[in-house]
C-alpha cells in the first residue's frame, strides 16, 4: 500500500512539473476567464470597402436563365431576354405520309415546391405583375468554339450579357408568336394535361406549375414537316444552322413588373409538336376503315442559351474612393455590382508593403480564435424587404479562389439554404433588431497574421447558392479590377445596400473583429 501511495505521489509531482513548463495563456475577447473580466476583442477600422459596376458578364454555359422585368427602388429596372437555340431530340424524324398537326406548345416550367395536394409555392418568381411573351426568330449563328486569332478553334466561344445590340440586326423584327397575358405569381396550381398516346388512349398527367403557350402551327409545319431541304433534319449541327434559334422577351402589361427564372436544361422545358396520321385500310370484303395514330416531336433548349440585359442602373458608381472607402457597399445580382474589401490598409511608414498595424499584429504571436466581418444592411437607403437576399458570398479576388474558411466550414451540406452558415452567415437580426450578415474569416486572418499569407482584396457578391463557387468572365468592369465573378450572381435580380467603412452610423460601420488568445 505504501509503495502505491509513493508511486502516485511521484506521478503527481512529475505531472505538475510538466504543466509548469508549458506556456501560460490568457483569453482575450471572452466575457470571463477564471472569474476575471478581461478586455474586449481587437477591432480594426483600417480597412476600405467600395463597389464595382459590372457592365458585361459571360452568359453562356448556365442552366438557369431569367426572363422578364425587375424593378428595384435603389438600383433601377432590369429587362432580361433569352436567346436560345433549339435542338432535335430525334434526328431525321419520320412524321408519316400525311401528318396533321394538332398543336405546337412551348413549355417553361417554374422552380416550385408542392406545399399542399393541389398547391405549389413558386421559388423563383419576382414581382406580382403580368406580361405577354414575344417569340422572334433569330438568324444569328451561335457557334460553340472561338475561331481564335489563328483560326485554331480550341477555346469555347464566350457570349456576354450586353451583346443584344450586336445581334439585333440578325433577329426578325416581327414576332413569330405573341402570347396572351401571363401572371406568373398566380400560377400556383398543378397543370393537368390529357396526353393522347399513339394508339389513341388518353393519359392524364398532373404536372408542376409552368408556362404553356400554343405556337403557330403553320410555322412549324414549314420548318419541320415541309422544309425546303430535308437534309436540315439529318443532324443537330445542320438543324442549328437552319433554324438558328429564338429570342424570347416578356412585355410587361401593368405598372407592376414580373421576372421568373427557368431551368432550360430541364427535360420539360421544350417546344413540342403534336400531330396525327390517318391511314385507310380496306378489308377483304371491301369495307374501308380509317386508323388514326398519334405522335409528338420535341425540340429542347439544351444548346447555347443566353441572357441579354437592358439595364437602367440607377446608382452612380463611377467615382469610388479606393483609398478611404465609401459610406455604402452596393451589391446587385444579374448584370449588377459587387463589393471590394481591403483589410489592414493603414499607414506603412517603413515602406515594406505591409501596413504598420499588420506588422505589429504579426509580432504579437496571438492565437486567432475567431475573426468576423459584420455587414449591416443600410435600411435607410434600401428599405424594401422583398428585394433583399438571404446570403452573400466572399472570395479571394486577387487569386480568384475560395477562402480556406469556405472549405473548412463544418456546416457544408447539399442544401444551399442551410449550407456554410459558419463562414457565410445568413441575413439575421442583432439584439437591436438590425439586419446584418456575419462573415467568419478565422482561418484567413490566422494565415495573414501568423503564417505571413498575402493580405488580398476580397470580392463580395449576392448569392442565391453559396455552394457554387464557380466563376465566369466579366468585361469592362467600372474599376477594371474584377476579371471574373461568381456564376450564381446571374441567378438572382435582387440587390442590397450595406454600410461601408465610412458609414455615418458608427455602430453599423464595417469593422474587422478579432477574438484571440494572448501568449505570455
Amino acid at each position: 500500500m505504501s509503495k502505491f501511495v509513493l508511486r502516485s505521489l511521484a506521478s503527481v509531482i512529475v505531472l505538475s512539473f510538466l504543466l509548469s513548463c508549458e506556456n501560460e495563456y490568457s483569453e482575450v475577447g471572452t466575457d470571463i476567464i477564471n472569474s476575471i473580466k478581461v478586455q474586449p476583442p481587437y477591432e480594426t477600422e483600417n480597412l476600405v470597402a467600395y463597389s464595382e459596376k459590372h457592365n458585361s458578364i459571360q452568359t453562356n454555359g448556365y442552366s438557369n436563365y431569367l426572363l422578364g422585368r425587375y424593378d428595384d427602388p435603389v438600383f433601377g429596372a432590369s429587362d432580361v431576354k433569352i436567346l436560345t437555340q433549339v435542338s432535335l431530340t430525334q434526328t431525321n424524324p419520320d412524321f408519316g405520309e400525311a401528318p396533321v398537326v394538332d398543336s405546337v406548345v412551348m413549355t417553361l416550367p417554374f422552380y416550385s415546391t408542392q406545399v399542399e395536394e393541389n398547391e405549389y409555392e413558386l421559388d423563383s418568381v419576382y414581382g406580382e405583375g403580368s406580361f405577354k411573351l414575344n417569340v422572334f426568330q433569330s438568324n444569328q449563328y451561335l457557334r460553340d468554339l472561338n475561331p481564335g486569332p489563328g483560326g485554331e478553334f480550341e477555346e469555347r466561344q464566350l457570349y456576354f450579357t450586353n451583346q443584344l445590340d450586336e445581334f439585333r440586326s440578325n433577329i426578325e423584327s416581327s414576332p413569330v408568336f405573341t402570347s396572351a397575358s401571363i401572371k406568373p405569381s398566380g400560377l400556383t396550381k398543378p397543370v393537368v394535361l390529357f396526353n393522347t398516346l399513339e394508339n389513341g388512349d388518353v393519359d392524364t398527367l398532373s404536372l408542376s406549375p409552368r408556362i404553356r403557350v400554343k405556337m403557330p402551327i403553320q410555322y412549324f409545319k414549314d420548318k419541320l414537316i415541309n422544309p425546303t431541304n430535308p437534309e436540315v433534319l439529318v443532324s443537330n449541327n445542320a438543324f442549328k444552322n437552319y433554324l438558328r434559334g429564338f429570342l424570347i422577351e416578356a412585355v410587361q402589361q401593368e405598372t407592376k413588373s414580373s421576372m421568373s427564372m427557368f431551368n432550360l436544361n430541364d427535360a420539360d422545358a421544350n417546344i413540342t409538336m403534336y400531330y396525327k396520321n390517318e391511314t385507310e385500310e380496306v378489308d377483304d370484303e371491301g369495307v374501308a376503315t380509317t386508323e388514326t395514330t398519334y405522335g409528338q416531336f420535341t425540340m429542347n433548349f439544351n444548346g447555347i442559351t443566353l441572357n441579354f440585359y437592358e439595364n437602367n442602373f440607377a446608382v452612380d458608381l463611377s467615382d469610388q474612393n479606393l483609398e478611404e472607402g465609401e459610406e455604402n457597399i452596393y451589391l446587385k445580382g444579374g448584370e449588377g455590382s459587387s463589393g471590394i474589401i481591403e483589410l489592414f490598409t493603414g499607414q506603412d511608414l517603413d515602406g515594406n508593403g505591409v501596413s504598420d498595424e499588420l506588422d505589429e499584429l504579426r509580432e504579437k504571436n496571438w492565437l486567432i480564435n475567431e475573426a468576423n466581418l459584420d455587414l449591416y444592411i443600410n435600411e435607410e437607403v434600401a428599405s424594401e424587404p422583398e428585394n433583399r437576399i438571404n446570403r452573400v458570398f466572399l472570395f479571394n479576388l486577387d487569386d480568384e479562389t475560395i477562402l480556406e474558411d469556405f472549405r473548412r466550414d463544418p456546416t457544408a451540406s447539399e442544401n444551399p439554404n442551410l449550407s456554410r452558415q459558419v463562414h457565410l452567415g445568413p441575413l439575421t437580426e442583432d439584439e437591436n433588431g438590425d439586419l446584418f450578415y456575419r462573415i467568419r474569416l478565422t482561418s484567413y486572418i490566422n494565415n495573414v497574421i501568423n503564417n505571413d499569407s498575402t493580405n488580398v482584396k476580397l470580392g463580395l457578391y449576392v448569392s442565391p447558392n453559396v455552394n457554387n463557387p464557380s466563376l465566369v468572365k466579366t468585361r469592362n468592369p467600372s474599376l477594371g479590377i474584377s476579371e471574373n465573378v461568381p456564376r450564381v450572381m446571374l441567378e438572382t435580380p435582387r440587390g442590397i445596400v450595406l454600410h461601408g467603412n465610412q458609414s455615418a452610423t458608427e455602430a453599423k460601420r464595417l469593422k474587422l473583429r478579432i477574438i484571440y488568445t494572448e501568449t505570455n
